[in-house]
């Protein structure tokens, strides 16, 4: 199990490798393709769109056609890709695969989603969620440093060259490694998919959940859009500073991620769940009144950021597993709808805080606040009414 959760944390990494490894590079990419910065921070959204879009393709197709064909179908788009954007010479190209390394990058997030619904349940599913959630931190950790040591040594384009191999490496490991227990096929007929579809979205019970979770998420990606701004632009840190700056959030989460594992099965998943979120709450609406009493320095900013992001550490674990556990035989399409509405959300919320740009931290605080806020609301109702149903 420990070299098979390894694996599978290697593909679920790509995802918050391919997010946050260019962002310190995000003002050379724009200064060498000779655009506004704006128009490289909207890369951001066109690969959580593409994401989205992805995970709604893949997520059908592995209860059909099989985990493992899929998987390794994204992991060979997602190293093709990479390469295609080392080479872009200009804007259109570089977006253009960045949403091709996105929808490849989905098939694994959705797949290995699916994986743990097939595999476990309850406070062991739990456990299996937080440790790789732990490990795979280890990504945004040193990916902005590892980011900025790249553009600093070989440019902007060794980045995209670092996230190929990997890919490759990766690919490699699985073809050869992997022995996945595949759940019974079936049709992948646009019917056959459409149903499992109408199975999911039909049920009234998970759509406070899905919907106040792609909240949660937009909170957390409206600072990884809003982050190169905020930092480098706004208070003028290098890129490298910008990366140690960024680890603060990803400390705090993977000590939670732990900690989230070893509290499962001694607290209920959702006592968890809402205490995070009224910590969570309250660091945001502390942001807000940083905000309006000209207090919002970088190191308030810096502290509380780390806190609201940190606490997704035990929102996304209790949370998925409270949403997955409704809906077991049609685990593939059930990761697709959730993933894609979290990432699809925080496309619009990345895009909304890229407008924003010149007016300071205003608009990363008034998104993250507004989309922390109305998840909470949601959450809370998801949790009044919750009653899991195995299908």
């Amino acid at each position: 199990m420990g070299a098979t959760l390894i694996l599978l944390t290697m593909v679920v990494a790509m995802t918050p490798l391919a997010i946050d490894m260019y962002l310190p590079a995000m003002p050379a990419i724009a200064g060498d393709l000779s655009v506004p910065l704006a128009t490289i921070q909207r890369s951001l959204s066109t690969f959580l769109l593409g994401f989205a879009i992805g995970q709604l393709i893949h997520g059908p197709l592995s209860d059909g056609l099989g985990r493992r064909p899929v998987m390794l179908t994204g992991l060979i788009l997602f190293s093709i890709s990479s390469f295609g954007a080392a080479l872009a010479n200009d804007a259109e190209h570089f977006l253009g695969w960045r949403i091709v390394q996105a929808f490849g990058g989905a098939a694994g997030s959705v797949v290995i989603n699916a994986i743990i619904t097939d595999k476990f349940q309850g406070a062991k599913a739990i456990k299996i969620r937080s440790t790789i959630l732990t490990v795979m931190l280890i990504a945004p950790l040193i990916a902005p440093t590892l980011g900025g040591f790249l553009l600093m040594h070989g440019g902007w384009r060794s980045i995209y060259h670092a996230l190929g191999v990997y890919a490759v490496i990766t690919l490699v490991w699985i073809w050869y490694s992997l022995d996945v227990v595949e759940q019974p096929k079936s049709s992948v007929r646009v019917g056959a998919i459409l149903k499992r579809y109408r199975a999911v979205l039909g049920d009234s019970k998970g759509w406070a959940w899905i919907v106040g979770l792609s909240f949660n998420s937009a909170t957390m990606f409206a600072f990884l859009g809003g982050s190169p701004y905020l930092y480098i632009e706004h208070f003028q840190v290098t890129p490298q500073v910008y990366g140690f700056l960024f680890a603060a959030n990803v400390v705090v989460m993977a000590t939670g991620a732990m900690l989230n594992g070893r509290l499962a099965g001694k607290i209920p998943p959702l006592v968890l769940l809402r205490r995070a979120q009224w910590a969570q709450l309250t660091c945001l609406m502390s942001m807000v009144g940083a905000l309006l009493t000209g207090m919002a320095t970088l190191p308030v900013l810096v502290v509380l950021i780390a806190g609201a992001i940190g606490l997704n550490s035990f929102v996304f674990p209790n949370a998925t597993q409270s949403v997955m556990e409704l809906f077991r035989t049609n685990a593939g399409t059930a990761s697709a709808v959730l993933g894609a509405s979290q990432f699809g959300m925080g496309a619009i919320a990345s895009s909304i805080v890229a407008m924003g740009n010149g007016h300071g931290a205003a608009a990363l605080v008034v998104v993250m606040a507004t989309t922390g806020s109305i998840a909470f609301i949601l959450v809370g109702i998801a949790c009044r009414h919750y009653v899991p149903v195995k299908r």
